[in-house]
């Protein structure tokens, strides 16, 4: 089997990581394609990747874009009218959604890498596509090279992914049929979902369950980090998100600034002795937060998988890798979402399952709300939560017991 592999963002990568080496390990062929930073981590991960270049919007085709280290393919048939096809559609199908700022207007975006996606599939000849939920490009060109789509899900509570690509179907059926798929977008062949299913939004979408294997990318684990300390460890982490927008220079994506959040968490743990404290802060960020106690560790990158394996409470923004990795540690989790549908939803669903608690508004700069929060996830002071610890510790079992990513290879490979 050659198993194309495809995402929208490297976040989105990380957790189909445990899927593509599992078909490596069986024997199969893979092959990342994706944006610069997508084929990055893809090769950071030891995967082959084949690097696209967007189009500029101005641009009337899509890029001449080849295999990675190999000649360059040609651009499939020109699409000029591509961007306003999508737009339109947009605006007929998407009136009234309001899509987060940050985000990528993904509709037009498909026109702009499409062509290359289109020349890697078929000079590589996949025999089948696995996707992100939002890389509806995949989707594409599966319609338009006859080849079966997969699409494996984030890991986390999530209800916004399978609307997505039903009015995604929808909204670029056009243009699938002006590259050739005549008869439109097809539902993917099969959807896999590595959210355990007690935790589940959407049950209407039949799935093919997986286990959440964690796969936070090639970190350094430092010493102190390789065992539990006598007392609490707390770590606080806004993921790639987070360090995002502070490369970007933006607000934590309408959220408020990304030092203030940090500052917060500081200030609710700084009277808090005997605790220790792990911050995971982009080094941009790193010289705005205010001066920490010594108990207190800054680090810019951390394995967050084996980190967590030593800590009872995670602080963090509602990113389904971040989530996902702590409840299959069995870590209880305080949620300080960003006004973003997909980190809303999985802050509720955590919530909803009794794994954590989750503060909106200017309760998540406040330090006194985070240290109550804080308080009663870790079962000290009034109104402790250890229902919590044991909520999460039974979901952590739920994820343990669901089919590996090997497990599901022999069904991938039949479906090829």
């Amino acid at each position: 089997m050659r198993l194309l592999v495809t995402a929208l963002a490297p976040s989105h990568l990380l957790c189909m990581v445990p899927t593509a080496w599992a078909a490596r390990a069986a024997g199969h062929e893979v092959l990342v394609v994706g944006r610069a930073e997508v084929a990055r981590a893809a090769r950071r991960a030891g995967l082959p990747a084949a690097e696209l270049t967007e189009t500029p919007a101005t641009a009337g085709t899509g890029a001449d874009t080849g295999l990675a280290g190999g000649p360059a393919g040609g651009p499939d048939p020109g699409l000029p009218r591509m961007e306003r096809v999508l737009t339109e559609a947009q605006r007929q199908s998407f009136a009234g959604r309001v899509w987060p700022a940050g985000g990528h207007p993904w509709q037009v975006r498909v026109g702009r890498v499409v062509d290359g996606f289109l020349a890697v599939a078929r000079q590589w000849r996949p025999d089948l596509i696995l996707c992100d939920p939002i890389e509806f490009t995949g989707l594409v060109v599966g319609a338009v090279t006859g080849v079966p789509v997969v699409v494996q899900r984030w890991g986390g509570p999530d209800s916004m992914s399978a609307e997505a690509i039903t009015r995604a179907r929808a909204v670029l059926a056009e243009a699938a049929a002006a590259l050739g798929a005549a008869d439109g977008i097809p539902a993917p062949a099969l959807t896999l979902d590595p959210c355990p299913p007690s935790l589940r939004l959407d049950t209407s979408t039949e799935v093919e369950s997986v286990r959440f294997v964690p796969y936070n990318g090639p970190q350094q684990l430092p010493p102190w980090a390789r065992t539990k300390p006598s007392w609490p460890r707390v770590c606080v982490t806004f993921g790639l998100f987070g360090s995002r927008a502070a490369m970007s220079g933006a607000d934590f994506i309408e959220g408020g600034d990304l030092a203030a959040r940090f500052d917060a968490v500081i200030e609710a743990l700084r009277p808090w002795a005997g605790l220790d404290v792990v911050l995971t802060v982009p080094e941009a960020v790193q010289p705005l937060l205010r001066p920490v106690p010594d108990r207190f560790r800054i680090v810019a990158h951390a394995p967050l998988d084996a980190l967590l394996a030593t800590c009872d409470a995670a602080v963090h923004h509602g990113g389904t890798g971040t989530a996902m990795t702590a409840c299959a540690r069995g870590v209880p989790q305080l949620l300080l979402p960003p006004p973003h549908p997909a980190l809303a939803d999985c802050a509720a669903g955590l919530v909803r399952r009794g794994v954590g608690r989750a503060l909106e508004g200017a309760a998540q700069t406040d330090p006194l709300a985070l240290r109550s929060a804080l308080d009663a996830l870790l079962g000290e002071g009034e109104g402790a939560d250890a229902g919590s610890r044991g909520h999460a510790r039974v979901l952590a079992e739920e994820i343990a017991a669901q089919p590996s990513p090997a497990d599901l290879v022999p069904l991938l490979a039949e479906l090829a």
